[in-house]
């Protein structure tokens, strides 16, 4: 990632580092939160919308995006694997820095997250 504060030359000398391995890097901007954390945290987020609104239940969440997008695991479960809480402060994180309203937490992730609860179990919960 890439700052403000980075000069050309460092900038330069990170690329070349980075694609020792024959893998191809790439600079990104600089922004609060890593790229797949505010990724993930996002679609955990809207998942727990989705439930807490009762548009779909947290298993028909799960198979949608496992066998609809064909992703390895359902938004809900990758929130327990991060660990709901964790998922709650990169949203608290990016909301304080950016100020913007997208990254305001559901009620049922919050109530879920500070209660320690696993964002797979499906109580009527709609907050």
């Amino acid at each position: 990632m890439t700052s403000i504060a980075a000069t050309a030359r460092t900038r330069a000398a990170a690329l070349a580092l980075f694609s020792t391995d024959g893998t191809p890097a790439t600079l990104i901007a600089d922004s609060p939160g890593f790229i797949v954390q505010r990724v993930l945290a996002m679609i955990v987020n809207i998942a727990a919308n989705i439930a807490q609104r009762g548009i779909a239940s947290v298993p028909d969440i799960e198979d949608a995006v496992r066998l609809g997008l064909g992703y390895p695991n359902g938004p809900l479960s990758w929130g327990d694997e991060i660990g709901a809480m964790r998922v709650l402060d990169i949203l608290r994180n990016l909301g304080a820095a950016t100020g913007d309203s997208r990254y305001r937490p559901t009620l049922w992730l919050r109530r879920r997250a500070e209660l320690g609860l696993s964002l797979l179990e499906d109580g009527v919960d709609r907050g």
